[in-house]
């Protein structure tokens, strides 16, 4: 039987003769041709170190973490593209697998994940699960929740088009009710079958990670249709994560209280608070401790504040790595000539936005894959600031200089703000007329899928299974904010996503991205080495690029 295993690299260094990682019995992950299985421990044993109660009833212990934008959804089985709705979606839910900084896959529910043939998933549910009401979790809840999802009136933001049953957009046909790629074997077991064999990283990120559940018990008697509508998804009071549900005020912010029914280790920290605030305000109230730590992708410190912030007394300042860019979405109905995207890439100065407004804390690549991914085409030249060829290729495009261009902005990342406005007076340089227009980013999402813009500008989540980086060019997206076509990178994001050889599928992705390149559809502006800003008060817990939550249980902070 072919099998990947696996763990974490490292177990918790702080405290660590309090803080044993809840995982540590899985095994490391070896490469995907050489396994695809995920095995897990992490039950509560005798041995583990339990959550002992205080009996000096010290003050409930509080956590305020910082974000910039603001979360558009708690919808876990639609998310609508928006990152900042992540964090209280992870909190308030496990999904089979979690994922580490390092981009290893963990266990949550699944107790195993198994496959012989990278085509059929066999997947154990961990004994004991359940949601915070104290029902058992069980295959009901995993076979409901896709059959809602993937219900053709239901919106989801689920990438399953791999299994079958489903049809090309991941979804089921009108009149179907049943998904033939899922069979229920007992009330903890159940299979997977996809359309052909694929890597089985497709299978862990886009269906272990990325797929959160429904309570059946709770929402069994809702009519598809009306679900997005259920009030529910305003106020998730049944969940199954470390967290459960205290409230949302909208543009505001979210609090979580620890859920004491949870299947693992007890959170250690009462109340998660998370706050919207300007990036102004989130670093004011690191340095006064009303917050104690901020958020990556939705919470970042301004790189210009990195002076002001690492003389701040009271809190520990590091750098993550390079992380996915700020990135340019071009409308491609408003602007069908590449050449004029071209033009546009040619005429942006990304150098000076790095060297003076990032100070040097950051690097120019043209595609929206981390340089750091083993999937990054290394070979690509990126467009230089050439304004003199911008105008050439204007010219050539006959671009009309009395048209205006939309750029639509979102507020509340400072930084990126501030290259936006860079990027203004560059297009304008060589000739090009900007209307700007800035909005709060769920105003900003709805307008862009209306297509109501020619540019925007916002950063993408991180993957670690490639396809997911090139799913917003297929020409039958319906989600897309690009409204791109090419028969070539069609053909290439189908090849991509069902070759199972390593080496065959870097040689498809690096076509792909030299064809993307050479189509613009899309344009990094910069990829910058995000501060992570911590109260010296936090004793474990820190904000990361990727796997966040993944630990957030044993997150603790100290009590005044």
């Amino acid at each position: 039987m072919l099998k990947r295993r696996f763990r974490t690299r490292k177990s918790m260094i702080l405290m660590a003769a309090i803080f044993a990682l809840l995982l540590s019995a899985c095994s490391k992950p070896e490469t995907p041709e050489a396994s695809s299985s995920v095995n897990t421990a992490g039950e509560k044993t005798a041995d583990q170190p339990q959550e002992t109660p205080d009996a000096t009833n010290a003050a409930p212990k509080t956590l305020t973490i910082g974000i910039v934008n603001a979360p558009v959804t708690l919808n876990q089985i639609n998310t609508q593209g928006s990152s900042a709705s992540l964090a209280p979606i992870n909190l308030l839910n496990d999904a089979l697998l979690d994922v580490t900084d390092e981009a290893e896959f963990i266990p949550k529910l699944a107790d195993s994940i198994e496959t012989q043939d990278k085509q059929t998933y066999h997947i154990k549910l961990k004994a004991g699960a359940k949601w915070n009401d104290g029902t058992p979790f069980t295959t009901a809840d995993v076979a409901f929740t896709l059959k809602s999802a993937l219900h053709p009136k239901v919106d989801t933001s689920f990438q399953l088009n791999f299994i079958e049953g489903l049809n090309d957009a991941g979804k089921l046909d009108e009149g179907v009710t049943d998904i033939a790629g899922l069979t229920v074997i007992d009330a903890t077991t159940f299979e997977i079958k996809t359309k052909r064999p694929i890597d089985p990283l497709v299978f862990n990120e886009r269906f272990g990670v990325k797929v959160n559940f429904l309570p059946e018990h709770i929402l069994k008697d809702v009519n598809p249709e009306q679900l997005a509508t259920h009030e529910y998804f305003q106020k998730p009071t049944v969940t199954i994560g470390p967290y459960k549900f205290a409230s949302y005020v909208q543009g505001q912010h979210v609090e979580v209280k620890k859920n004491e029914n949870y299947y693992l280790d007890v959170p250690k920290i009462e109340t998660i608070f998370i706050k919207v605030l300007p990036a102004a305000n989130l670093v004011a109230q690191l340095q006064t401790g009303e917050i104690q730590l901020n958020s990556l992708p939705v919470g970042l410190v301004p790189i210009t504040d990195y002076d002001k912030v690492t003389g701040f007394d009271n809190v520990n300042v590091t750098s993550a790595p390079a992380s996915e860019p700020a990135e340019l979405f071009f409308n491609i109905e408003k602007l069908p000539d590449k050449k004029v995207r071209q033009a546009i890439a040619h005429a942006l100065n990304r150098p000076q936005i790095v060297e003076k407004l990032l100070k040097g804390q950051a690097e120019i690549i043209d595609g929206g894959i981390p340089s750091k991914h083993p999937y990054f085409n290394a070979k690509i030249k990126n467009y230089d600031y050439d304004p003199e060829k911008s105008k050439q290729l204007l010219k050539e495009a006959n671009w009309d200089t009395n048209q205006k261009l939309t750029f639509l902005i979102p507020v509340g990342n400072k930084v990126r703000e501030q290259a936006a406005d860079i990027l203004v007076q560059n297009l304008e340089a060589v000739g090009l007329k900007i209307d700007v227009q800035k909005f709060d980013f769920p105003t900003l999402i709805d307008k862009v899928e209306k297509g109501e813009h020619h540019i925007t500008i916002f950063t993408r989540d991180y993957y670690i299974e490639p396809s997911l980086y090139f799913t917003t060019y297929k020409s039958d997206d319906p989600e897309s904010v690009i409204r791109y076509s090419n028969p070539l990178v069609d053909e290439l994001i189908q090849k991509g996503e069902r070759e199972i050889d390593e080496a065959k599928r870097h040689e498809i992705y690096n076509q792909l991205q030299e064809v993307l390149h050479e189509d613009v559809p899309t344009l990094a502006v910069y990829s910058e080495k995000r501060l992570q800003v911590v109260s010296k008060d936090v004793l474990v817990g820190k904000p990361l690029n990727l796997g966040t939550f993944n630990n957030v249980n044993q997150w603790d902070i100290a009590v005044k």
